[in-house]
């Protein structure tokens, strides 16, 4: 039964899924606490033109999508403070423009073959040693930083304008959950790809917001739900021979149908 364990690739795939699928949860309770499930779909299509830009650049492409997710994510902020542009109108913007400038600069590359289905799709099987560790290090940062500031965080999630009002640091805390974000979202590309990447942060949260009675059950419905979708996921693709993270996406899925059934009122 466990005759996967056997082979590396599938060893590396099980650390580098659960420890993303944890942060991205944790994250994604906030994400759906702060109506800001659209802002993490626009960001992870924006990391596109980041990864093309890496490749154009000859530098490691999650790399460079990580910082373009990063920038693109404080550019919607800035403007919203700039402007009377509502966000959605900016994420719109930046949805479809990132996008279309990704395409169009993988279409440039001469001579170098892009495999658009892996940056897409995702690619969890090929992870190697050195995105096990990049993960690990950027988990341990996102989680402790969510952890340290979970009191401020949870002010401003609930309510920004009573937090305003105690002089609470919104600006700060906004900026810092948009760059913490931005960064578990880029991280993830590797192995959900660009479309299925929000998935990842949203759907477990989901799970969590139906069923769960409080906030800490709602952190920890939401991360046991990642974690359990991810290895499920991965192990049904083995013996099924199906997409690691379409297959990992329908296990999350199905968490939520059933918390439809048992959901809180």
């Amino acid at each position: 039964m466990f005759d996967f364990l056997a082979y590396s690739f599938m060893q590396r795939a099980l650390i580098s899924g659960v420890m993303i699928s944890g942060v991205g949860a944790l994250l994604g309770t906030f994400v759906i606490l702060r109506r800001l499930t659209f802002f993490s779909d626009a960001i992870s299509h924006s990391a596109l033109a980041g990864i093309a830009l890496g490749l154009l650049l000859g530098i490691n492409p999650f790399f460079s999508a990580i910082v373009f997710c990063i920038a693109a994510a404080l550019w919607v902020k800035r403007l919203r403070e700039m402007t009377e542009l509502t966000e959605d109108i900016l994420l719109g913007v930046l949805f479809a423009s990132a996008t279309a400038a990704g395409v169009l600069i993988i279409g440039f590359l001469k001579g170098l073959r892009v495999d658009l289905f892996q940056f897409l799709f995702g690619d969890i099987l090929g992870v190697g040693t050195i995105d096990i560790v990049f993960s690990a290090i950027l988990c341990v940062l996102v989680a402790a930083a969510l952890f340290i500031f979970l009191e401020e965080l949870l002010g401003v999630s609930f309510n920004p304008d009573l937090a305003m009002v105690s002089q609470e640091r919104v600006r700060l805390y906004d900026y810092l959950f948009m760059v913490l974000l931005a960064s578990a979202i880029a991280a993830s590309i590797r192995i959900f790809g660009v479309i299925l990447v929000s998935s990842l942060i949203i759907i477990p949260a989901s799970v969590a917001r139906n069923i769960a009675g409080s906030f800490k059950q709602m952190l920890l419905i939401s991360v046991v739900v990642g974690i359990i979708s991810s290895i499920g996921g991965l192990i049904s693709s083995y013996y099924l021979d199906t997409p690691s993270g379409p297959t990992i996406v329908i296990w999350s899925m199905t968490f939520f149908m059933l918390s439809l059934l048992f959901r809180r009122r």
